[in-house]
């Protein structure tokens, strides 16, 4: 009886650790399943609890310009329904959002009247969405205004990390630097800065650290689409304060949307300069552990996504651009087969919840 027991004990055991370690995706194919309501692009994504929340940028009736939308549209993943949201007090494209503690923050970007960036303002702004209300505050500005940087939440903390400063010919210049944010307080504080200045292609997070991924790096080309892409991974440890390099990409590509489900980093679609400037249709999965690559599903079509998002083990990619600048606001979802149990009460739950709960406090000064 004792012995049966045991092997009750450990077979509930090994299937509990088989939920929290599943790596390998379901096998589905990429699905249609909506259209954005707005036919725009450069806009922000933010997830809280099942739905996702579309965020500024630009209408793309003439991709010219002029830039930076108010528009919020929240899509609801359990119904497959869109409703609209509070229009965010400043209208922005290229903006960038985080969540935490069910708070929606978005971070700078820029805005122009005109067309082809005539009389374009860079953003500094700091605005928090509370989805529960429906309402908007204004939060302390950024320390420097700046787009095209990466973002990435570890304990409660925003990071926002390289990117593109600076406005007029000669005046732009990609950084390094990284600027943290703290909601509960506030306040801002500088770490330490990226061994590479870029921007970004890609920022995920996995176990409290942070991944810069690809992007382009200085000095800024020429012309849109000219510079060369990084195919370097760069991970920071906000508990030691350090930065390490990490083994590169598997394929070297930008523009792509990058997301994570478990502990795997998929960068989405994207845009190649191997034999000519163009799209791929190609999602390369990145588990940090043990730093190894392998392919997703490929794209129906080769693309370069808008944004991503992942809820409850599934990948939602809204709208892209595809050969010959065409664009599309099909919303694609694939279902990665992916659900986490949580230590405590060993119940299952959503990955997005999981991964939002604070778990140590980190230096910042």
């Amino acid at each position: 009886m004792k012995s049966l027991k045991k092997r009750i004990v450990i077979g509930v055991a090994v299937f509990m650790f088989s939920l929290i370690q599943i790596e390998s995706f379901g096998g589905q194919e990429w699905e249609v399943i909506t259209q954005l309501p707005t036919k725009r692009w450069e806009f922000s994504t933010a997830v809280v609890e099942d739905k996702i929340y579309l965020i500024g940028g630009s209408l793309f009736e003439n991709h010219a310009g002029p830039f930076g939308l108010s528009t919020v549209e929240v899509y609801d993943t359990q119904t497959n329904t869109w409703q609209r949201g509070a229009d965010m007090p400043t209208p922005r494209t290229n903006a960038k959002a985080a969540v935490v503690n069910g708070m929606i923050y978005v971070f700078g970007g820029y805005n122009s009247k005109d067309k082809f960036l005539q009389n374009w303002k860079m953003a500094d702004h700091v605005e928090a969405y509370d989805p529960r209300t429906d309402t908007w505050t204004q939060e302390k500005k950024m320390p420097i205004s700046r787009f095209y940087f990466g973002l990435g939440v570890v304990a409660g903390k925003i990071y926002l990390i390289g990117g593109t400063t600076g406005l007029g010919e000669g005046q732009e210049q990609r950084i390094a630097r990284v600027d943290i944010y703290d909601p509960a307080t506030d306040t801002w504080a500088k770490g330490p800065k990226m061994p590479t200045r870029r921007d970004p292609g890609g920022v995920a997070v996995v176990s409290d650290r942070i991944y810069v991924i690809g992007g382009e790096g200085w000095p800024l080309p020429q012309e849109w689409g000219a510079g060369e892409f990084l195919g370097s991974i760069e991970e920071y440890d906000p508990i030691n304060r350090q930065w390490r390099k990490k083994k590169d990409l598997l394929e070297v590509k930008n523009w792509f949307s990058s997301v994570v489900v478990g502990d795997d980093i998929c960068l989405i679609g994207g845009y190649t300069r191997e034999g000519g400037f163009r799209e791929v249709a190609t999602v390369n999965v990145y588990y940090p552990r043990t730093e190894t690559w392998r392919e997703l599903s490929a794209l129906p079509n080769p693309l370069g996504p808008f944004d991503a998002a992942t809820v409850n083990g599934k990948i939602y990619v809204f709208g892209s651009l595809g050969a010959g600048a065409r664009f599309s606001t099909d919303v694609l979802v694939y279902d990665a087969g992916f659900r986490a149990v949580e230590a405590t009460g060993k119940m299952l739950t959503r990955w997005s919840e999981l991964k939002a709960k604070p778990q140590r406090q980190l230096q910042t000064d």
